[in-house]
């Protein structure tokens, strides 16, 4: 028995003291283990920033991208995923890992607020299924698909959500609170680079493009004329070119309006792609000119090509073209020479009174090295 009343009087200033101190204690492990956590997240997404810096090449970006996350250790995802870009009400599969090919073809045409994926689009929220197989959410199934989980990630940038990351765990896995905030996190993180990355590639294309037509600027032509015709160098192969004008096109404008002569541009733009084959490259030169780079052709064949052009504008056009064709030859050393011919062929198109296919070669053995057809 206690006989001290001292002691007796200080014993509830002594409970309350340890009470106090063991809370102290347990909000400073508390501390501790939220500093680590945050520590650790911290150092996830450092890792995964200095990842996705390393290239803005979308192909090359989509392999980092599911290499580290798929290596983060605290989150145990298979070896698997697809990433999605958000086309108007659809999702499109733009990458993907481990996919057999009967998921892709399920994924061809996945609408917005469908299956996991297109909730996460429509919520703009991470969605984490367990098991796939029990989740009345996730609707896509074939046969065969075995048991995994899921989980979605929006990809954000811009304040909207670009695209969809769908990575696969292994089923009845579960993820805490503090790993959904991250999954947040790296979201925003992934859909900032992969919009940058296609800002990047949209700018490079209209570098390489003609605003009005669409079709490639001189730039492009210069990059493909050189790789062309050092195969044709190379390899003994036929190369042709064919260089156009609209004829009369000024006063075409004059009387029509220069609105009118862009759709006019455009519509023969169109025309010309569609007598070409997809190894060809059309290009506008400049203005009304255009110039059509024809792979593994020769003079022959580029004057039936130029001839059909010539026709289909004639019936199909408010207009009419001249057309200037030549051919690479042994005898021709540079890409300013077969430019040269090409537009001399083109001028004297022109002055013979347009709507017409000119030729200039330097074949030695033929009849003639100028020829109208």
């Amino acid at each position: 028995m206690i006989k001290n009343p001292d002691f007796i009087d200080m014993l509830p200033h002594v409970i309350k003291r340890v009470v106090n101190d063991l809370k102290i204690e347990k909000e400073l492990a508390d501390a501790e283990r939220t500093i680590a956590e945050s520590q650790k997240e911290l150092s996830i997404l450092y890792e995964v920033s200095k990842a996705i810096s390393q290239t803005i090449d979308l192909d090359k970006l989509f392999t980092i991208i599911f290499d580290t996350i798929t290596g983060i250790d605290t989150l145990t995802i298979e070896k698997k995923g697809g990433i999605f870009f958000i086309e108007g009400d659809r999702l499109r599969l733009v990458s993907h890992v481990g996919f057999p090919e009967v998921l892709v073809d399920y994924h061809k045409n996945l609408r917005i607020g469908s299956c996991l994926c297109g909730l996460a689009a429509q919520n703009r929220e991470v969605i984490i299924s367990s098991n796939c197989t029990t989740d009345k959410r996730h609707t896509i199934a074939y046969p065969g698909m075995p048991q995994h989980g899921h989980i979605i990630i929006p990809l954000k940038a811009r304040g909207m959500v670009k695209g969809i990351l769908c990575l696969y765990l292994p089923p009845d896995i579960t993820v805490d609170d503090g790993t959904v905030k991250l999954l947040y996190s790296l979201g925003n993180q992934i859909g900032v680079a992969i919009d940058n990355a296609r800002l990047y590639e949209e700018t490079k294309k209209y570098s390489l493009r003609d605003p009005l037509t669409g079709l490639a600027n001189r730039r492009m032509m210069h990059i493909v004329f050189d790789r062309s015709l050092n195969r044709a160098k190379r390899f003994r192969e036929p190369f042709s070119v064919i260089m156009l004008d609209i004829d009369n096109f000024k006063e075409y404008n004059d009387t029509h309006g220069h609105s009118e002569g862009d759709r006019l541009l455009v519509e023969l733009a169109g025309l010309i792609v569609h007598e070409t084959r997809e190894i060809d490259l059309v290009v506008r030169y400049g203005g009304e000119e255009f110039i059509v780079l024809l792979a593994e052709t020769d003079l022959d064949e580029a004057c039936e090509v130029a001839e059909r052009m010539r026709s289909t504008i004639e019936k199909k056009c408010a207009t009419t073209i001249s057309l200037g064709v030549s051919s690479f030859h042994e005898n021709m050393l540079t890409k300013d020479e077969l430019i040269k011919d090409v537009d001399e062929a083109l001028y004297r198109a022109k002055k013979r009174g347009k709507n017409r296919v000119e030729i200039k070669t330097r074949i030695k053995n033929r009849r003639q090295n100028d020829k109208a057809i």
